[in-house]
Parts: C-alpha cells; sequence; structure tokens
C-alpha cells in the first residue's frame, strides 16, 4: 500500500504497519473494544471475516499506540483513509513506512498529517 505524503509516495510497510492511539493503563481486552468500536463506526457491521490481533505497545510524546495485526490490508487502508478525512476518527494513527529507502513514519490526528522519524517511537 502506498500514501501521498507532502508529494511525497510512501510505501507503507505490510503487517503491523499501522498503529493505533491506546490509553497507556488501557489491557488488551479494552484496546480490542475500542478498535472494534471503530471498525463498527466504519463499516457499519464488522465483516465476520476480520480478524485482528494486538500488538506491541509504542509511546511517542506522551502518547501511548498499539500495533492493529490483521491479515487484510483492506481494513489498514480503510481506517487510514476513515483517519484522513475530516473530522478524522476519534484516536490519532500511525503509519510505518519507506520513503526514498529511508524509513518515514505519519501521524494522522483529526485529518491532519504529520510527518516525524520514527526514532521517536519508543517501545512501551
Amino acid at each position: 500500500m502506498t500514501i501521498n505524503f507532502m508529494d511525497n509516495t510512501v510505501k507503507v510497510l505490510s503487517f503491523g504497519s499501522l498503529l493505533i492511539e491506546s490509553p497507556a493503563n488501557a489491557s488488551e481486552e479494552k484496546f480490542r473494544e475500542n478498535v472494534e468500536e471503530l471498525l463498527a463506526n466504519i463499516y457499519g457491521q464488522i465483516p465476520t471475516w476480520l480478524k485482528f490481533k494486538v500488538g506491541r505497545r509504542f509511546e511517542r510524546l506522551g502518547t501511548t499506540y498499539r500495533e492493529f495485526l490483521c491479515p487484510a490490508g483492506s481494513v489498514d487502508a480503510k481506517i487510514q483513509l476513515h483517519a484522513q478525512q475530516r473530522p478524522g476518527i476519534a484516536c490519532s494513527i500511525i503509519l510505518r513506512g519507506m520513503r526514498s529507502g529511508k524509513p518515514c513514519c505519519i501521524e494522522i490526528s483529526g485529518g491532519v498529517e504529520t510527518g516525524f522519524e520514527c526514532a521517536e517511537l519508543k517501545p512501551f
């Protein structure tokens, strides 16, 4: 999957490239509930084929994120598209990818995309 960011094409990494904002103290079960609510808002009703796992935690500038691990890349793309449209979705997301052969990270919050150095993401 590719996205355009500041007139540059960013190749989004595959499985595990999408991080979704999560309260630092949220359990895996609570994070899963939040994501299911997000998916229900996007799809109307979550498709029976849509399965995902919860991955590692990361922190950036005091905000915690968790990996969204879904084998269907179309789900990542659908979340991203909804996040990019103003007013966005209820949480921020981070996409990890490559631009010109170098790591590239983009936060999407409130429909606004902001690029940053991937080194700012710290395992939590």
